[in-house]
């Protein structure tokens, strides 16, 4: 039979991963009826406006996708207008993927988003700033896993 810190675990990882998966799929449903975007692509511009640029391994490992989905949703993301690609600086063999001005506007309207609805999630959450700092503590544990 399990503990009872066992089970409480069990539980506890069960709902941040429907949690998470909730909050990941409304993004993505929102983004694409609002902006036309997939849940690929707004997080990628997320990602992209967080960091400035990335090379498309690190953004395939940071979306949890292989490189070759990524290199498409990059292509649909030149296309509007909203990324481009540009040699690396310190590494010439490279290329980086940025944001277009567009690109960055549009970023900002996904980030308005996802904070909209990360208010919405946490109605009825006593001290929300606690269960951030706590998120924040699980995910730098499983990092070191």
């Amino acid at each position: 039979m399990a503990s009872e810190d066992t089970t409480t675990a069990l539980g506890l990882g069960r709902d941040l991963m429907l949690a998470g998966s909730r909050l990941r799929d409304t993004v993505g449903k929102r983004a694409q009826r609002e902006f036309g975007l997939t849940a690929l692509q707004s997080d990628m511009l997320l990602l992209l406006a967080l960091r400035g640029s990335m090379i498309s391994t690190e953004l395939a490992v940071a979306c949890g996708v292989n490189a070759s989905t990524v290199t498409h949703a990059v292509d649909a993301g030149i296309e509007r207008g909203l990324m481009r690609r540009e040699r690396n600086e310190s590494d010439r063999r490279l290329v980086d993927i940025a944001l277009t001005p567009a690109g960055k506007r549009m970023a900002e309207r996904v980030r308005a988003l996802v904070a909209d609805l990360a208010r919405t999630a946490l109605e009825g959450v006593d001290q929300p700033a606690v269960l951030a700092a706590s998120l924040a503590q699980v995910t730098r544990n499983l990092d070191k896993s």
